[in-house]
C-alpha cells in the first residue's frame, strides 16, 4: 500500500508537471503568433512614427472625404492622391462655398476657379498640406516637440494608434494625431490650446487605402480652355538686408519676397515665412500712411495676428501659433540703419 501511494504521488507530480510545461510552450505560442499579428508600427520609434505620416501622405495611394473645422465653420472636401513613377498627383475638390479645385503635379499647384473661369498657378513645398504633416527633419521636430503615444482608436473604420506632440515651450501649440497602424497614413489631426482645448480639428470621414492609379481620377473637372492664367506677382527679397527681428527657438525662414496684393489697392508688402517643422507664421511689412496702429491684435481659430505700426510703416504678424508668439515677434520687428 505504501509503495502504491508513492507511486501515485510520483504520477501526479509527474503529470502536474507535464501539463505545466504545456501550458507555457502554448502560452509562449500565442504570444509570438499574437505579436506576428500585430502591425509593424507597433514598433515603431518616434522618429520612425513622424517618418511613416511624411511617406505614407505622398507614397502611398488614397482616397477620400476630409472635413476640416475651425470654430464653428466646417468646411468638406474630396481628396484623390496618387503615387506614380516616382512623383505625387493630386486633386482636391472643394465641397461647400465657392466652387473651387486644386490639382498639384508634385509642388506645381493649380487652382481653378470655374465661376471666374481663372486658374491660379503656384508653387506650394511638397508635405505642408493634411493628411501630410511636415516636411522637416522628424529629430528636427522632436527638439521642440515631446512625443507621447496614447491608446488605439478607430477613425473612418481604421485602426489608428494615436500620438500626442507637446510643445516645449509656450511658442507653439500641441498636436493630437490619429496614424492608420499598418500605412502610417495621418487619418485625423487636431490643434490643441494651452489647455488642451481643441482649437482646429480635419479628419477623413471615409477613406479607401491602396487603390491602383488612375490618371482620370487626377484629372481637373473643367476645361479651363480660354480661362484666365494668372500666377503670383512677386519676386524674392532678403529681409535681414532692412529688417531685424528675435525669432523664438526653433523657427527658421521659408521664404522672404516682394507681394503685389490687389486687395490692398496693388500696393506691395514684403512677406516672409517661419515654420518650426510643425507651426507657421508669416510677416507682412508695407508703407502705411493712414491712422495711428499700435498693438492691435486679432484671433479667428487658431490664427492669431498682431499689427504694429514703426513710424509709417505697418508691420504684421500672422499664423497658427499663440498670440504671446505673434505680439513678441511683431514688437521685435526693428529697421536697419541706411548703410
Amino acid at each position: 500500500m505504501v509503495s502504491l501511494a508513492v507511486t501515485s504521488r510520483a504520477w501526479t507530480t509527474h503529470a502536474r508537471r507535464i501539463a505545466f510545461t504545456l501550458a507555457l510552450t502554448t502560452a509562449a505560442t500565442l504570444i509570438a503568433s499574437a505579436r506576428a499579428q500585430q502591425p509593424a508600427g507597433n514598433n515603431r520609434s518616434d522618429i520612425e512614427w513622424l517618418q511613416a505620416i511624411q511617406n505614407a501622405a505622398q507614397k502611398t495611394n488614397y482616397s477620400g472625404t476630409i472635413y476640416y473645422q475651425q470654430g464653428a465653420e466646417v468646411r468638406v472636401s474630396r481628396i484623390v492622391h496618387q503615387f506614380a513613377g516616382g512623383v505625387s498627383r493630386e486633386r482636391l475638390q472643394m465641397l461647400d462655398g465657392e466652387r473651387r479645385e486644386y490639382v498639384r503635379k508634385a509642388d506645381e499647384v493649380q487652382c481653378l476657379i470655374p465661376d471666374t473661369k481663372r486658374v491660379i498657378l503656384e508653387k506650394r513645398p511638397v508635405g505642408g498640406n493634411f493628411p501630410a504633416l511636415s516636411s522637416s527633419a522628424p529629430a528636427d521636430i522632436l527638439r521642440y516637440y515631446s512625443l507621447r503615444r496614447g491608446s488605439v482608436e478607430r477613425v473612418a473604420d481604421a485602426e489608428c494608434q494615436v500620438i500626442v506632440l507637446e510643445p516645449k515651450d509656450k511658442a507653439r501649440y500641441g498636436y493630437r494625431l490619429w496614424v492608420e497602424r499598418n500605412t502610417g497614413l495621418l487619418l485625423r489631426a487636431q490643434m490643441l490650446g494651452e489647455s488642451q482645448d481643441v482649437i482646429e480639428q480635419m479628419a477623413f470621414t471615409e477613406v479607401r487605402l491602396g487603390e491602383a492609379a488612375d490618371p482620370t481620377r487626377i484629372k481637373p473637372s473643367w476645361s479651363t480652355d480660354g480661362w484666365q492664367i494668372e500666377k503670383p506677382d512677386y519676386k524674392k527679397v532678403d529681409i535681414a538686408r532692412d529688417w531685424s527681428l528675435v525669432l523664438p527657438d526653433g523657427f527658421r525662414q521659408l521664404s522672404s519676397v516682394m507681394r503685389r496684393f490687389t486687395h490692398n489697392g496693388g500696393r506691395e508688402a514684403l512677406q516672409a515665412v517661419y515654420s518650426d517643422g510643425l507651426a507657421t507664421f508669416s510677416i507682412f511689412i508695407q508703407s502705411d500712411h493712414g491712422g495711428a496702429v499700435l498693438g492691435v491684435a486679432k484671433n479667428r481659430g487658431p490664427i492669431n495676428a498682431y499689427v504694429n505700426r514703426l513710424g509709417d510703416t505697418m508691420v504684421t504678424v500672422v499664423g497658427e501659433v499663440p498670440p504671446t508668439t505673434v505680439r513678441d515677434v511683431a514688437l521685435s520687428v526693428r529697421a536697419r540703419e541706411a548703410r
